[in-house]
């Protein structure tokens, strides 16, 4: 409803990172994703120019937070949020592909620490080895938690966290 709309600001889904290892979207014109830069700031990203034809697809691929356990950082989950499309943008017509790609559900989602490229760059843990999550434990915690769990307020502004299966989550306002 309108009212909806105001109370959260257009925003249909906060900012966020996905499970899988890494998400190939397929879209037609007419986008409504927003991607954040690393962890920098949120900048729109959106799949229609000024010149584009309607029926031109774009590609995104984001990296998930499988991928960034594995890759100790090296690979950085996207943070992306859904939000209202702009008001000529409502009545188009959308398609949108989306195909997920995981691992295993019994790999353990520790950095691989034996890469050559990760002993020379450094690992970023986000926990302990002991403690990472097989693939089953994250894609089933973040799938049955979102939007059941209480948010608490985070140190960072605009930033709300949770934890599952042992790591913090972070939700971006």
């Amino acid at each position: 409803s309108e009212d909806e709309e105001v109370k959260t600001k257009n925003v249909w889904l906060k900012g966020h990172t996905g499970e899988p290892s890494k998400r190939i979207i397929r879209f037609t014109a007419h986008s409504i994703s927003r991607l954040r830069d690393g962890y920098n700031s949120l900048q729109s990203t959106s799949v229609r120019s000024a010149n584009s034809h309607p029926k031109c697809t774009r590609k995104v691929i984001n990296v998930g937070d499988a991928l960034e356990f594995l890759s100790g950082g090296f690979y950085r989950a996207t943070i992306h949020r859904v939000v209202q499309p702009p008001k000529d943008q409502q009545q188009a017509t959308r398609l949108g592909v989306f195909y997920f790609c995981r691992s295993d559900d019994d790999v353990t989602l520790a950095p691989l620490a034996a890469s050559p490229v990760l002993k020379r760059i450094g690992i970023t843990r986000r926990f302990e080895d002991s403690a990472a999550p097989t693939m089953e434990a994250w894609r089933k915690g973040r799938t049955s938690q979102y939007g059941r769990s209480d948010l608490t307020p985070s140190s960072e502004k605009g930033v709300e966290e949770e934890t599952i299966a042992g790591v913090v989550v972070k939700h971006y306002n």
